[in-house]
């Protein structure tokens, strides 16, 4: 039987061999050069300039897998200094190369540097500050004292090695990272002469300004000019006999007596997890990353982001060195700021499971809490906190950036609060399953195969019987030709329609009976018709809790109404507005909160719009799931009972400037990347804000054509199956619904689908990136095509479901 130790002596020692005929590293230029060799507590440099790394607190590795040397850094007060002279004092030109790996990503962590934040000057590598983005950041001081700094877009994994370079040579940076220019499409241009100081250059340290690293160095060096990509290259080849281990054929065929096909043995399987630091990470059978789970962290109001610390972790299953087979779990426990999180992770044959949940133990004003989640392809349950950029999910129990609130105060000042309000023993969960061997499969924004979604969220001020008719059926006159094929019902269109009860300076109401008549043939044709407040003439005082209460019950029995539209608070009115006071149990005179739950509301305008010259779609964040910047809870806003509020959002364009951005073309743009419009407009206002925009005045009125075109268009791509157009309420309706279907990878492109709902949820819909075929439960489903996307949507009962993809 083969001596296994003696084959894994015999592997380290050859694997340097690994790479015959590759260059030797650039030389000119050259300042300082380290390999991984500690002798006397010192790195001799060896670009023959004397410049010696003098060692803080730093001690000797190797690693096993290729024999190579690394100085081990432990992240506090553990460090190499290079004394400074006239040679490291770099004024011009510079390249930095560092070859290692960040074992915990720290903010302003430095990787090698010669700075001064508080004299501002000289230079620093560093990982980025921000726990979300474990990026690489290159910046310096100029001359001038101003500082530049750029950041590469190469995500990194904790404790993987790998070969960093910056380079500046007076006009453009750039930083690359395994010989890839991370700023090929970005290149920074500083055009500036770089400033010197008096201090050390120091690696995993800098003497002032950023802290301490924790990271392992195989390699370093330091030029005084800017290397080409291709020297940067040269490097690179050079360099991987270090950390990777490529062997010659004989060797490789030892190694697969021991080992198996890859680097993981045989027993092992295809893919392991193991845990390091605060985290989890996954590796193929050939140690190559597969994914990882990344230290949490959170930010309170009126704090910092701050890494959460791990206080305790159980790791269990088949083991061999630190890795666990597929069928192992891992429990770690954390503590924060009055709050305390735990992570369930288990590795199965086909996926990583993560189930967070974060408990507090202290009223807290949570801006966010998320977990990062690195590799290919995710699947999630729950309400879409989850943002997606690049292969990095920042999985959120909470996002106050963008699940803001606003109210109203009394001189009219909007205030954003940008928080949740988490009482004691509160408990928020979420999760996230990296799918490691099939296809990602992502929750469509909307039903049945549409790809888009728009819906009017239209304001009820100053409209009248003659401009609702309108903008209803293209005209006021019933016995014109043109009555009933235009407007909004000509076209088979809907909205969300806001209408007072009342009549009042600020429009008709529901007492106008030909103004009723119209809104009861809307509702006839699916129009969801609700309160913009109640009456038209809100303002200061006006309306109150019983004033509402009076009106309340009539959109109740009349249209069922759930959705509710602020109205009449300019200038800091004090009124039932849920804005204003309406929410506040302790204004008596104006609290409506039990009045609504009683009539059935259930949603409500967050009094909030995103500027249409940014894009027609309400959503502006990529999501992993569906858009959560559209509709949230907001717990800072409850109901009588406690219950969190509905909240949502829309696209407003300044009076008479909407044509200028809705157009064919634009709303071809939203949909094509799957984009949700709630539409805020006042296309029936009849008063001289919107004259002669939406529709004319005369004997008849007439709609504006630009506009009905463009209903039309709107209605031909509802038709075609591109474009729904639900009410907001039957959007929010259906997101809730979709967000209570949770989704498994169970096998090599099959998927558990589970509907957590009680009824079905109609049209339910996903997507996959490339071509296949899909089947529920063994039946074929509908699918159609969006690009390089195939959509497929189908109606899901309640229970757990077997979906499979085939690839065409």
């Amino acid at each position: 039987m083969i001596n296994i130790s003696k084959v894994l002596l015999g592997l380290l020692l050859l694997s340097m061999l690994a790479f015959p005929g590759v260059a030797s590293p650039v030389t000119n230029g050259l300042v300082a050069s380290y390999n991984g060799n500690i002798t006397d507590n010192v790195l001799l440099d060896e670009s023959g300039n004397h410049n010696n790394g003098y060692l803080i607190n730093a001690t000797q590795g190797m690693l096993l897998s290729t024999g190579a040397n690394y100085v081990s850094f432990s992240g506090s007060n553990s460090q190499a200094n290079i004394l400074n002279n006239a040679n490291t004092n770099i004024t011009s030109e510079i390249s930095i190369e560092f070859i290692g790996s960040i074992n915990e990503f720290s903010s302003y962590g430095a990787i090698v540097s010669k700075y001064s934040d508080e004299e501002g000057t000289g230079w620093y590598l560093s990982c980025r500050s921000d726990p979300s983005l474990k990026k690489i950041v290159f910046g310096l001081y100029d001359s001038d004292g101003v500082l530049h700094h750029f950041r590469s877009d190469i995500p990194l994994v904790a404790g993987q090695v790998y070969d960093i370079v910056a380079t500046y040579d007076g006009n453009i940076a750039h930083v690359y990272v395994n010989g890839v220019d991370s700023s090929t499409d970005n290149s920074p241009i500083w055009a500036a002469s770089m400033s010197g100081n008096n201090y050390n250059t120091s690696i995993a340290y800098a003497e002032n300004g950023l802290n301490y690293l924790n990271c392992n160095m195989l390699a370093f060096r330091l030029y005084d000019r800017a290397l080409t990509s291709s020297e940067v290259q040269q490097n690179y080849q050079n360099d991987r006999w270090r950390y990777v281990p490529e062997l010659p054929s004989d060797i490789v065929d030892l190694k697969k007596k021991a080992y198996g096909d890859g680097g993981l043995p045989r027993y092992m399987g295809s893919h392991a997890m193991s845990q390091s630091g605060s985290g989890v990470s996954v590796v193929d059978s050939n140690m190559s990353s597969l994914g990882s789970v990344s230290t949490p962290y959170y930010q309170d109001n009126g704090s910092e982001e701050t890494n959460y610390v791990l206080s305790d972790f159980l790791i269990s299953g088949v083991k061999w060195k630190n890795y666990y087979a597929p069928g192992s779990s891992a429990s770690l426990s954390f503590s924060g700021n009055n709050r305390n999180r735990l992570e369930d992770i288990n590795l199965t044959n086909n996926s990583l499971h993560l189930l967070n949940s974060v408990t507090y133990t202290a009223d807290s004003l949570v801006r966010k809490d998320a977990v990062p989640v690195t590799g290919n392809a995710f699947q999630f349950y729950g309400d879409g906190l989850n943002t997606i950029s690049e292969d990095t999910v920042q999985a959120y129990t909470d996002n106050g950036e963008i699940q803001s609130d606003c109210i109203l105060d009394s001189s009219g000042a909007a205030i954003y609060n940008y928080y949740q309000n988490r009482t004691s023993g509160t408990t928020r969960s979420n999760s996230v399953e990296l799918s490691l061997f099939s296809p990602q499969l992502t929750p469509m924004p909307c039903p049945s195969g549409y790809f888009g979604s728009l819906s009017f969220a239209i304001h009820a001020d100053a409209q009248d019987p003659d401009s609702l008719k309108t903008m209803m059926y293209g005209t006021n006159d019933v016995n014109n030709s043109t009555y009933g094929t235009k407007g909004y019902i000509g076209h088979g269109l809907i909205c969300t329609w806001a209408a007072f009860a009342a009549s009042s300076g600020g429009g008709v109401g529901f007492d106008n009976a030909s103004f009723k008549s119209v809104l009861d043939d809307m509702q006839e044709e699916g129009f969801e018709i609700i309160p913009h407040n109640v009456i038209g003439s809100a303002g200061e005082g006006n309306p109150t809790r019983e004033t509402t209460g009076y009106y309340l019950p009539l959109y109740s029995s009349s249209y069922s109404s759930k959705n509710w539209i602020d109205h009449g608070l300019n200038g800091g009115n004090r009124n039932t507005g849920l804005k204003s006071l309406g929410l506040d149990k302790n204004s008596p005179q104006y609290y409506i909160g039990d009045l609504m739950r009683e009539y059935g509301f259930q949603y409500a305008w967050a009094y909030q719009d995103v500027p249409v010259r940014n894009g027609l779609s309400t959503s502006r964040i990529q999501s992993l799931g569906l858009p959560y910047d559209v509709v949230w809870t907001n717990t800072n806003f409850t109901w009588d009972n406690g219950t969190p509020m509905y909240e949502w959002t829309s696209t407003w364009a300044p009076d008479k400037t909407a044509l200028d951005y809705f157009n064919k073309e634009t709303l071809q743009t939203m949909v094509n990347s799957y984009g949700v419009c709630f539409w805020h407009d006042y296309t029936a206002q009849n008063d001289a804000t919107f004259e002669d925009y939406y529709f004319t005045k005369g004997n008849p009125y007439s709609i504006n054509e630009t506009y009905d075109n463009l209903l039309l268009n709107i209605s031909e791509q509802n038709a075609a199956g591109r474009i729904w157009n639900p009410t907001v309420s039957q959007y929010i309706d259906y997101w809730r619904a979709a967000c209570n279907v949770e989704c498994k990878c169970t096998g090599q492109d099959t998927y558990t689908l589970i509907n957590h709902n009680s009824d079905p949820v109609p049209g339910y819909a996903m997507r996959v990136t490339g071509s296949y075929t899909v089947k529920i439960d063994g039946n074929d489903l509908t699918t159609k095509k969006n690009g390089n996307d195939t959509v497929f949507w189908m109606d899901l009962s309640p229970g757990t479901h077997l979906l499979t993809l085939a690839r065409i």
